[in-house]
């Protein structure tokens, strides 16, 4: 008989060594990638049986009971002898699956054959798992061939050599997962797994192939074949080829070692015999090998495990992070709420006071620089009320008397009637409501309450219209009016204030409504959360808002436009004046000569265009009386039009002051001021539970991150040495 290789005991460093790694797989196994040996192959290849002789302990023969599921089996070397049998749950399991192998333990002295095969069959049920491949009930739910659970198994006792493998369900002619380079595949040489095997390890440096039942290979040739496999004749794999005897199906009674003993006995014999010197022979030198592979491969790998720990762990506390804190009580939830209030009060202080820099938010969203949108809106607004607001052109400065009535029109209306297909305020901002209306449907209602009115185009001219209405109204007066009659032509003159305002208004709102939804939605990092808060508390209260200034807006103009013409402003005065002196010089200037004789003029060198020429003769033609009518309409349209100037005026900046300004931005009531530390306080315990609680999901997120983070921090203890 040739001389089997001694089996040795793993020195105290390696035993260190590998018991950390077994830590480390309780940590964070499934996290990330260990140092481990993965056994592969078809199915009855012979896989358990190699299991069983590097273990200890054999499995379940029985075809019913093959591997459904990956093991971990775990030897360990303990003052006290005990086996203890658990299941290693699959995190992205479903939660059924979750809750029916999370309670599975069981404790042995030993394990019997009977002992083993009944802890597989209760591992196969409360995996789910169908233990049969035949028998099938048509009435009953299929179950899963496989399970994604694993099966873990410690054998702990004084005489044990600390070893842990993986061993993974058997091949039905599928391939396999790609496995990890920390890996070693421990393979049946058989074509199919090499290929398997050689998609995961291209190189072939990490794969170890194990021939199995060679007391089945009768024929020379074949035994030949194994046996040049083994000596490094054939194949390409860096750790070669080796080979031990399985127990077969008829050495049931056959304990293992009695199975080591026939095992050393048949390599002894030809032709298997050649082989007793290449240390390759037999479960011992098998085992020896494994275990040298095994700790050389966990040496190289652990300084790389640190960095990948301190990486994992930093994603991990990232993505608690980016959760917010715990919100398991109403005293949390309130805190909760409080900060995200805090942050928007933040934002839109920036908001305001046009500090851009403050927020990333105002980089990516210029959209979202909210006192700039309402400033050029205001601007717009003033603009369209200057050229579109009145009904009905007043006279040109022609009319009124040339250059002395410039100032006084500079920016009064146009003469000229307002063009129909001029942009509207809205347009001019780039917004359509009605595609606003499909991204918050909730400003509808706001959108509706203005129509737009369209200019008649048989309106009459203003002169016209005054001498209609002055007729249709008088009295006994003599060269007078009521002051009631100036209101009513200040009324029909400002009728399209309504509709630019409200339009006005509704873009205001528009602005005012997008920042805060999108601010909401940019520091509520919970999608729950931010629906209950938007939807079931948010909403209602900014939706109040905008009809509280829309309603101040429509109080302005019914102030404005209904009640007596009223103002103190010296302006008034002042401009009538000027329009009466304009219309003298207009009608001195029709008296002027073309040239004079007076050296005196012609020494000043002066254009003749900047003077007026008379002779005194000519100012006895100077005639400005006119009928009664006539001088009425005129002194009507002169008083509209002065006040119409002072009122649209005062209409402007009293709705940017009021209705946007105060209502909509800066005032207590204002929508930006809803979401704030004193709403939070105000909110009930259920509003509170409704708004910020966690739902199941998140809090079960929440604790595995937690428990993740535990574990990894545990594991940096164990790669430290300081566990």
């Amino acid at each position: 008989m040739g001389k089997v290789p001694k089996e040795d005991t793993p020195g105290a460093g390696n035993l260190s060594i590998l018991t950390k790694v077994d830590k480390l797989r309780e940590l964070i196994g499934t996290r990330v990638a260990l140092p481990q040996l993965v056994v592969v192959g078809d199915q009855s290849s012979g896989k358990s049986s190699v299991l069983e002789n590097l273990t200890g302990f054999g499995f379940p023969r029985d075809a019913e009971l093959c591997t459904r599921y990956a093991t971990q089996i775990t030897c360990r070397r303990e003052a006290q002898e005990s086996i203890a049998v658990s299941i290693i749950v699959n995190p992205d399991a479903t939660p059924d699956s979750r809750a029916r192998v999370k309670d599975f333990h069981r404790t042995f002295t030993e394990l019997s054959p009977e002992n083993l095969a009944k802890l597989f069959t209760e591992a196969n049920e409360a995996m789910g798992v169908s233990t049969s491949s035949w028998v099938v009930d048509l009435n009953a739910t299929p179950l899963p061939a496989f399970s994604e659970h694993i099966l873990k198994i410690e054998k702990l006792g004084p005489n044990e050599d600390h070893f842990t493998v993986i061993d993974v369900p058997g091949i039905f002619r599928q391939e396999t997962q790609v496995q990890d380079p920390r890996t070693i595949n421990v393979d049946p040489a058989t074509q199919e797994i090499l290929k398997l095997a050689k998609k995961a390890d291209p190189a072939m440096t990490r794969t170890m192939a194990v021939l199995t039942k060679p007391d089945l290979a009768i024929e020379k040739a074949t035994q030949q074949i194994a046996i040049d496999h083994v000596l490094g004749k054939r194949g390409d794999l860096t750790l070669g080829y080796y080979i031990v005897k399985n127990r077969g199906p008829d050495d049931v009674d056959m304990t293992l070692k009695q199975g080591q003993a026939e095992e050393r006995v048949f390599f002894s014999n030809a032709p298997w015999s050649v082989l007793a010197f290449t240390g390759k022979a037999g479960i011992s030198s098998l085992k020896q090998r494994v275990r040298e592979l095994l700790t050389d491969l966990i040496k190289k790998e652990f300084p790389k495990l640190k960095s990948e720990v301190s990486k994992e762990l930093a994603i991990v506390r990232a993505h608690l992070e980016e959760m917010g804190p715990s919100r398991s009580d109403q005293h949390m939830q309130r805190a909760y709420l409080n900060r995200m209030s805090e942050a928007f009060q933040a934002v839109t202080r920036d908001a305001l006071t046009a500090y851009y820099t403050g927020d990333e938010l105002f980089s990516n969203r210029h959209d979202l620089r909210l006192i700039t949108r309402v400033v050029e809106a205001s601007e717009c607004y003033a603009d369209e009320m200057l050229n579109n607001g009145h009904t009905r052109p007043f006279l040109t400065d022609k009319d009124h008397g040339g250059d002395a009535v410039d100032e006084q029109l500079e920016d009064s209306s146009s003469c000229e009637p307002a063009i129909e297909d001029t942009p509207s305020i809205s347009e001019k901002q780039g917004i359509d409501f009605s595609a606003i209306a499909q991204d918050y449907p909730e400003l509808e209602e706001i959108f509706d309450s203005w129509n737009g009115s369209k200019d008649d185009k048989n309106m009459c001219d203003i002169m016209e219209y005054i001498e209609g209405v002055y007729k249709s109204s008088r009295g006994q007066d003599l060269g007078t009016f009521g002051n009631g009659l100036l209101g009513t032509l200040f009324k029909e003159q400002s009728r399209k204030w309504e509709d630019i305002t409200m339009e006005h208004m509704s873009v205001i709102i528009y602005h005012v409504h997008c920042f805060i939804s999108e601010v909401v939605k940019s520091i509520c990092p919970d999608p729950r959360v931010q629906e209950e808060l938007w939807n079931g508390y948010l909403l209602e209260e900014l939706m109040a808002s905008y009809r509280r200034a829309m309603d101040h807006a429509k109080f302005l103009l019914r102030i404005e436009r209904e009640g007596s013409p009223l103002t103190l402003t010296h302006s008034f005065s002042q401009n009538i004046e000027k329009i009466r002196t304009g219309r003298l010089i207009n009608a001195i200037r029709e008296l002027s000569v073309e040239r004079v004789e007076y050296s005196e003029y012609e020494s000043v060198n002066q254009p003749h265009e900047n003077y007026i020429f008379l002779k005194p003769s000519h100012l006895q033609n100077l005639n400005i009386n006119k009928g009664n009518a006539k001088h009425l309409r005129e002194h009507m349209h002169d008083l509209l039009s002065s006040y119409y100037r002072v009122a649209r005026r005062r209409f402007v900046d009293v709705i940017y002051q009021q209705a946007v300004n105060h209502y909509l931005l800066f005032g207590e009531k204002s929508p930006l001021k809803i979401f704030s530390t004193e709403m939070v306080l105000s909110l009930n315990e259920d509003q509170l539970d409704m708004i910020a609680a966690e739902d199941a999901p998140v809090k079960q997120r929440r604790e595995k991150l937690g428990r993740d983070i535990d574990n990894l921090v545990e594991a940096l203890k164990v790669l430290k040495g300081s566990r």
